[in-house]
Parts: structure tokens; sequence; C-alpha cells
């Protein structure tokens, strides 16, 4: 009866620390399963305003924002960015069905239908997809790209320019071209349409 006794509570104790023992594993299995990697924040209807002594030079709206841990920011729908001059007059206006903002490097990124226009100068940009840097106050592509002035219809791959599109350096260009010429004889300016 003695030993029967010593073997209860030897087994009892030993069921109860492979309970324990079991207990922690799967604690620890849960633990690992339940990390989330989506976004931290949705915002509807987005308006971020930049602006310098006062006075708005760009604004961003899009209808839906989603920020992560990381700050990136993701648009899934479209993104409007307005430039305006030193007196708050809109000159410039780029949209894109979507976008997103890459906090490591500063860098908006304008994707799918970019259409980026210029009231002053009347010129327009179509192209995939479009990089801004508000930092350096550039937009760039490195993919297709058509170029419409009053004078010209330019298409290449590669672009650079100002962030308000009214100067820029194309890559791999072909189109038609106007070049302003000084005739020797007369102060008139001669346009020569050229193809290349």
């Amino acid at each position: 009866m003695i030993y029967t006794a010593k073997y209860i509570i030897e087994f009892s104790c030993f069921l109860i620390i492979a309970f324990f023992l079991t207990s922690c594993e799967e604690k620890r299995k849960v633990e690992v399963l339940t990390k989330y990697n989506g976004p931290l924040m949705s915002t509807e209807n987005l308006n971020v305003i930049y602006s310098d002594s006062g006075r708005v030079k760009v604004k961003l709206t899009t209808a839906q924002q989603l920020k992560f841990q990381n700050e990136d920011e993701v648009y899934p729908k479209a993104v409007y960015i307005t430039f305006y001059d030193k007196n708050g007059v809109e000159y410039s206006s780029l949209r894109g069905d979507s976008g997103r903002y890459e906090k490591s490097n500063g860098l908006y990124k304008v994707m799918g239908n970019v259409f980026f226009f210029n009231r002053l100068q009347r010129q327009s940009l179509i192209t995939d997809l479009l990089n801004w840097s508000p930092l350096r106050k550039k937009v760039y592509t490195d993919q297709k790209f058509t170029i419409k002035t009053p004078k010209e219809e330019l298409h290449g791959i590669g672009m650079d320019s100002d962030q308000d599109f009214t100067h820029y350096t194309m890559r791999k260009t072909k189109g038609t071209f106007a070049v302003d010429s000084l005739n020797s004889q007369t102060d008139d300016i001669a346009t020569d349409t050229t193809t290349y």
C-alpha cells in the first residue's frame, strides 16, 4: 500500500510537469503567428499642404492613404498634386491612378496614366511612372514618356525636370523638334522644324 501511494504521487507529479512543459511550447507557437505587417493607419480624403514662409507651394490630394510601420505611405486611389507660384496661383498639376511615399528617401511615386500639365507654358507630360522629390524640387522618370507643347510632340525613355515642369532634360528621344536659329543678315528669328 505504501508503494502504491508513492507511485501515485510520482505519476501525478510527472503529469503536472508534462502539462506545464506542453503549455509553454504552445504559447511560443502562438506568439510567432500573430505578427501583423499591414497598414497601421488608414486615412480617407487626405489633403497635404507644403508651404514656405506661410505660402502654399504644393498640395497633394487623394481619396485614401495607408500608412505602414516603416512610415511609408500607399495611395491606392487617384493622386493629385498641384503646384502654386509665389502669389498662390496654380500653374502646374500632376495626376496619377495611384501612388506611394517612400520615407527612407523622401520620394513620392505617382503611377498609372500619369498626366503632368504646366498651364503657363501649355505643355504636358504623359508617362506610367513619375517620381517627385520635394527636397530636391525635381520630378523624373526612367519610363517611356510623351511631351506635348504648342509646337512639338516628343517621345523618349527617361526625363528629368524641375518640379513645376518648366525646364526639362530628355534621354533617348525622338519626335519633331522646333529649332530657333539666328539669321546673320537680320535680327529675325527663323524657325526650322526638323524631324529626328
